[in-house]
């Protein structure tokens, strides 16, 4: 079983790209819509930084006109770049450890393909310990049949051999009355 990647995630949502020289007043009507959307900055086809409406807030809280000045003045700039093909785990791991202003997603060629949001982070901490269950599972599946063919035991049900009774072996089994 693969463990999911972070092209997995929906990195289409949850943003906007803007040029670089974009005033910071061009897109605030898009944040009034969505507040909670990303802003990335590029520069020609390269990811440069990110503002979110928080940055904004904080720059007017400054004295600074945001009517008046680019994205590009305000734009965080720790960007992290990481490729498609980037298992979820080694990508959560890497996120906390360097603790980026924003993951940017790339493709084979080094184009820009989506934008992994805190949304994205909560669902693949989700989605990758579904993953691993699932790959506990399957692992305990193939154990009790390599088990069940090497006794050369029949099985009685299909879902009691590819669940297997993983139970504790200290807990004793418990007779359930009949109905």
């Amino acid at each position: 079983m693969q463990e999911p990647t972070v092209a997995d995630m929906s990195i289409a949502d949850e943003h906007f790209v803007v040029q670089s020289k974009t005033k910071v007043s061009a897109i605030c009507k898009e944040l009034s819509k969505h507040p909670t959307n990303a802003v990335l900055v590029k520069k020609n086809e390269e990811i440069l930084g990110v503002v979110t409406a928080k940055d904004i807030f904080a720059c007017m809280a400054d004295g600074v006109n945001a009517a008046k000045i680019k994205v590009d003045k305000i734009m965080r700039t720790n960007i992290m770049t990481l490729d498609e093909n980037t298992p979820i785990s080694s990508a959560l791991e890497i996120m906390s450890s360097q603790k980026p202003d924003s993951i940017v997603i790339i493709d084979s060629s080094n184009q820009y393909i989506g934008y992994f949001s805190a949304g994205d982070y909560r669902e693949a901490t989700r989605k990758l310990e579904a993953h691993q269950l699932m790959s506990v599972r399957l692992k305990r599946s193939r154990t009790a049949i390599s088990k069940t063919v090497e006794e050369d035991e029949p099985v009685d049900d299909l879902l009691d051999l590819l669940l297997g009774d993983f139970e504790d072996e200290d807990e004793e089994e418990k007779d359930l009355p009949s109905i």
